[in-house]
């Protein structure tokens, strides 16, 4: 009776650890998450990078499989950052990758289209390294402004989607950003970075960056009481540091972003306490 208990529990243990193995999106996973942990002892950069780039491609390996959409990727949470809009039709996959005086980041979007029942998949190559001025420019999946994001929201405005995503990239040993990025898809389903929007002085621009010092901590959030976007206010800690963002954090003022009519309103010194605020 032992004995016919000790194989049934064996053959259930055996075929768990074969399922497990013979399931090519879980041994990519598996591959992707030993992948990170190793990084950070890689010394050199140029190794790093390596790395990096594999654990991309096996991405892209599971983003091809016609099952992926449908996929529980919780097991990558510590290592990736997994996003979900709203209306369940867009997935945002990023990860960093730390190097000596920067960091390089790796993105994939997904997308499921309702008309056509398929899923549709986009890698984005991080060049925020060598942008000038990427506020003021449309970005694509081949040139995209990398960062970690770690919010997404729809706003729709008649037939008009927009995803806002809200990211972070520390830089270094002077610098940290916060992102607020606009995420739409064309005719054709590419997507596009950048909106139609004005910063806090009325210029045109495609997305906020906001530097700070790396010792600061910067809030930006959406608030559902509000049903805005709201965050710090940053100002030079002394008049003579303005416009050197290193020398910038919170001076305690709230500004936010508000969805209206299929535009986003930049509001100037927002009372975060006040629910009933329009």
């Amino acid at each position: 009776m032992k004995k016919s208990l000790f194989l049934v529990v064996l053959l259930a243990v055996f075929t768990s650890v074969r399922a497990q193995f013979s399931n090519p999106i879980e041994k990519r996973m598996d591959s992707i998450i030993a992948i990170l942990q190793r990084i950070p002892s890689v010394q050199s950069d140029s190794a790093r990078m390596v790395l990096a780039k594999r654990t991309a491609n096996y991405f892209m390996e599971i983003m091809i499989n016609p099952e992926s959409w449908k996929v529980d990727f919780s097991r990558l949470k510590n290592y990736v950052s997994i996003l979900e809009s709203s209306d369940k039709l867009v997935k945002v996959f990023t990860w960093a990758i730390p190097l000596s005086s920067d960091t390089y980041y790796i993105g994939f979007i997904q997308r499921y289209d309702k008309k056509s029942h398929q899923v549709f998949f986009y890698r984005l190559y991080d060049n925020s390294a060598t942008m000038k001025n990427p506020q003021k420019y449309y970005l694509s999946p081949d040139n995209w402004y990398g960062c970690v994001y770690y919010d997404i929201h729809m706003f729709k405005y008649r037939k008009k989607r927009i995803y806002v995503l809200l990211g972070a990239d520390p830089d270094g040993d002077l610098l940290n950003r916060k992102i607020i990025e606009f995420l739409t898809f064309r005719a054709s389903g590419t997507p596009r970075f950048g909106y139609d929007v004005h910063n806090e002085f009325g210029k045109p621009v495609r997305r906020f960056i906001f530097e700070y010092n790396n010792q600061a901590e910067m809030l930006l959030r959406w608030n559902k009481d509000l049903k805005m976007i709201v965050f710090d206010h940053l100002s030079p800690s002394k008049p003579k540091f303005k416009g050197l963002h290193q020398f910038y954090g919170p001076d305690f003022s709230y500004d936010a972003l508000k969805f209206q009519k299929g535009k986003f309103i930049y509001e100037i010194d927002v009372d975060v306490r006040d629910k009933n605020l329009k």
